[in-house]
């Protein structure tokens, strides 16, 4: 028999709150049969948008009323200071009592991570936590894992060898790669090229036998799927992937303005539609939302502030696969193995 899932979504997090994810949720509830939601947040800008949910689904549907949510500029103390009412931080404790398997928001990143950090015990042998987030990939499947986007500035050997780890296993759960090819960011492949931090990161995951290590990659190779999980420290992971999606958006207004600017390129536009429109829709970063703070005794997701209901419903997927999968127990056997 399946086992009931149960996820609390922060309903009024992100850039559009409960009109995107309220039918996001209740998307991802027709399609899962065991799983259940709690929606929390404003009730009476909830309600309204349950209207079409059948008899069936409404029972798996529970409503925690606050009108008090973490604004996107706030700074990330503050969701311990005067927002310990806020729908996000409510989701976070729901999972810390146990009342939810996982939580998902789209809110304000840095105040997600100090409720997790805050709330959350961390998995015995991680010393800090990380942001695993996918990136496209030129590749079978489509897209490789980079962490730590950003939820540490610096991190040292260890660190970035506790990350390889977790990131395997993720990767493992997410997209069901069980010998998932690990690499390290750096500014060469040789093996004296680095910091110090990042050498002795390599060595310890060359004599590692629970991580499938294929050495470094350089910038220009995170988009082809050379690995699957890709190890920085947060300073470096958080620039790469704003540089990433920016790049994304130069190039298709780049395209855009080429293809508009004379009468012969309009042409070739029009006969190259269903193209452009497959890049489009392999670009579109909804394909690639849903980042997870992950090295907690629990499982966050991180939806992306401006993500539209398919973007915020994959968050809601990601959460169920490691639900299933028991991702923070898998990374426990790791870490002490």
């Amino acid at each position: 028999m399946t086992e009931v899932r149960r996820i609390a979504i922060d309903v009024m997090g992100g850039d559009f709150g409960p009109p995107v994810t309220v039918p996001a949720a209740l998307a991802a509830l027709e399609t899962h049969p065991h799983l259940q939601l709690t929606l929390v947040g404003d009730e009476q800008q909830i309600t309204p948008l349950l209207g079409s949910v059948s008899a069936n689904n409404a029972d798996r549907i529970d409503i925690v009323h606050t009108d008090v949510a973490v604004s996107s500029h706030a700074r990330p103390e503050s969701v311990l200071r005067g927002s310990r009412n806020s729908s996000m931080f409510i989701v976070v404790d729901h999972v810390r009592q146990g009342v939810a398997d996982a939580c998902v928001s789209a809110g304000n990143t840095g105040a997600l991570l100090m409720a997790g950090r805050h709330l959350l015990e961390p998995i015995p042998g991680i010393d800090k936590p990380a942001i695993m987030a996918s990136l496209p990939a030129t590749r079978s499947g489509g897209y490789s894992y980079l962490l730590d986007v950003g939820a540490n500035v610096s991190n040292n050997a260890a660190e970035l060898y506790q990350f390889a780890l977790m990131g395997a296993v993720l990767a493992s759960s997410l997209s069901d790669r069980p010998h998932a090819r690990v690499a390290l960011l750096n500014i060469g492949a040789e093996a004296n090229k680095g910091t110090p931090e990042i050498r002795e990161a390599a060595a310890l995951l060359s004599d590692s036998p629970d991580v499938n290590y294929i050495g470094f990659i350089e910038g220009n190779q995170l988009f082809d799927g050379v690995a699957d999980v890709i190890v920085c420290d947060g300073f470096t992971g958080n620039i790469t992937i704003k540089t990433s999606a920016g790049a994304v958006k130069v190039m298709q207004r780049l395209l855009l303005g080429s293809i508009r600017s004379t009468w012969y390129y309009r042409l070739l536009g029009l006969l190259a539609r269903p193209l452009l429109q497959d890049i489009q829709k392999e670009l579109n970063p909804s394909r690639y939302n849903g980042a997870t703070l992950v090295g907690l005794h629990g499982i966050i997701v991180k939806s992306h502030g401006n993500a539209r209901q398919d973007g915020f419903e994959r968050a809601i997927n990601h959460a169920i696969k490691q639900i299933e999968d028991n991702v923070p127990a898998l990374i426990a056997g790791k870490m002490q193995s």
